[in-house]
């Protein structure tokens, strides 16, 4: 078997010295690897056949550990990012001492986007060109694979999850109960990054068990928020201002943030509940 970094393999401990051991699979013209004190978790004697975990230390030089890593290669799993380097990129914990690189070129150029400390994304292990251990940000089928599909009971209901992928039109979340989600962007006006961990309402099961969800009010919940945004306008233009139904949307949009449809439900809530009245293309606060 080649040694290399990532790998989780038995070697023979060849010899120790003051600040380790020399461990090696006794084949010929291998070099021996160190395993440093700080690396050893159990009692071990030289001749023992124990199970390590190979990486690159901080010269560049194969080591070992007897740490078990939360990822070897070939699995992955997701790992929580413990600090950002906004230059290159961010490094997360594998359950060994020495923390896993994510590259910028996984993240995105859009530094916004990035996880904080404390996210976990879904990563398994690769290796960059001149072999170096480092995380790969994973998407699509390999976290798919590991979904569990969404009943049709759960419509309506309430999920929460982690973003792990941005797409054009919006981002996927992997909920708590492994489903896998997808937010539109028009479906929320919260800031949103890779890790976040999000709460949404579904709005649609597909029949492969994947869902939709949304971080909007349903549309009679948004009406009450509509209306109280416009009356509360209303005082500050001393109970009058020049729209009604009949405005154009655009300006519409521009003055209340809504959409033409939102503002005549409002409007109409506000009508019924005799708070206002309109008059010569004016909309009044009744006293």
């Amino acid at each position: 078997m080649e040694l290399k970094p990532g790998i989780v393999v038995k070697l023979k401990v060849a010899r120790k010295a003051d600040f380790g051991y020399f461990l090696t699979n006794d084949q010929e013209n291998m070099e021996d690897i160190l395993l440093h004190n700080r690396q050893v978790t159990d009692a071990i004697e030289v001749g023992d056949m124990i199970e390590v975990f190979l990486f690159h230390d901080h010269q560049g030089r194969l080591s070992a550990t007897m740490e078990k890593p939360i990822i070897s290669l070939g699995k992955f799993d997701w790992l929580e990012v413990v600090s950002v380097k906004e230059r290159d990129g961010v490094f997360l914990y594998n359950g060994i001492d020495r923390d896993l690189f994510l590259s910028m070129d996984d993240l995105g150029s859009d530094r916004s986007l990035w996880p904080k400390v404390g996210d976990k994304l879904p990563v398994s292990l690769t290796y960059d060109k001149k072999g170096r251990l480092m995380g790969r940000l994973l998407r699509g089928k390999p976290v798919e694979e590991t979904a569990a599909p969404a009943p049709k009971s759960i419509l309506n209901g309430e999920v929460t999850g982690t973003i792990y992928y941005f797409a054009e039109k919006g981002v996927f979340v992997m909920t708590e109960e492994g489903f896998i989600a997808f937010l539109h962007f028009n479906e929320t006006e919260e800031e949103l990054h890779l890790g976040k961990i999000i709460s949404g309402r579904v709005t649609f099961v597909r029949d492969d068990g994947k869902i939709n969800i949304s971080m909007q009010p349903k549309a009679h919940e948004r009406r009450y928020d509509d209306a109280d945004k416009i009356y509360e306008i209303l005082q500050k233009r001393d109970g009058g201002m020049p729209y009604t139904d009949k405005s154009d949307p655009l300006i519409i949009k521009q003055k209340f943030d809504m959409s033409k449809g939102s503002f005549k439900r409002a409007l109409g809530k506000l009508l019924k509940e005799g708070k206002i009245y309109q008059e010569d293309g004016w909309t009044y606060k009744k006293e």
